[in-house]
């Protein structure tokens, strides 16, 4: 079988990248993660990157769930399994140390889709954003489409506007090792990408609610 190997993205597109929201699963497998504790259907793990924290599964209902050291719930959300990897599936949130509030939004397969909100840690909305999923031969892609809202911490609207998804296409150089002649060979893969850019008519407020300028896309 041959051994392909990702060494270098041979084409950098420049775009506008708009990273995507995401909520830290803090768990590999239950050989990477150690075992603290279980009762019933539930596994207790020390968590990947910060080991003060906690991971919950919950294997009936494949329901996550982070603590940190105060026990306050970080993040929690359901989850499917793919071979033996873990992908957020469903509605997920994550929230503040205090346990105020963070984000929320759904996930399918590890990629945001819909609506997702975000808070500031005084209750109010820092931004509503969407996101647009595709579905094809690379499997799902996903990015920022549609209405978008940033807020100041007072509740007042800061930017309001839209963002359109458009599809393009990537190429990676790979190495692949042929086992005939046992050799490395360079291949070259095309595969398809989302990009978000700011579409159509934005408005922009001051702190004070007044519009401070307006722009076209």
């Amino acid at each position: 079988m041959k051994k392909i190997v990702q060494i270098l993205i041979c084409i950098i597109v420049t775009i506008n990248t708009n990273a995507q929201v995401s909520i830290s699963f803090d768990f590999s497998s239950e050989e990477d993660n150690r075992l603290i504790k279980e009762n019933d259907s539930v596994k207790f793990y020390v968590a990947s990157g910060d080991t003060n924290n906690i991971v919950c599964i919950n294997e009936e209902t494949s329901y996550y769930r982070l603590l940190n050291k105060d026990n306050r719930v970080i993040a929690e959300g359901t989850f499917v399994m793919e071979g033996d990897k873990y992908l957020q599936e469903g509605k997920w949130i994550e929230n503040y140390e205090s346990g105020k509030l963070k984000l929320t939004g759904s996930f399918k397969k590890n990629k945001p889709i819909g609506c997702w909100t975000e808070y500031y840690q005084n209750g109010k909305v820092k931004n509503i954003s969407n996101y647009a999923i595709i579905t094809d031969a690379d499997g799902l892609i996903s990015c920022l489409s549609g209405t978008f809202q940033e807020f100041y911490k007072t509740g007042q609207i800061k930017v309001s506007g839209f963002y359109a998804a458009e599809l393009f296409k990537i190429k990676d150089t790979l190495n692949v090792d042929d086992p005939v002649s046992g050799k490395t060979v360079a291949k070259i893969r095309t595969h398809n990408a989302l990009k978000s850019e700011k579409f159509g008519h934005w408005e922009y407020y001051t702190e004070t609610g007044e519009l401070d300028k307006k722009q076209d896309y």
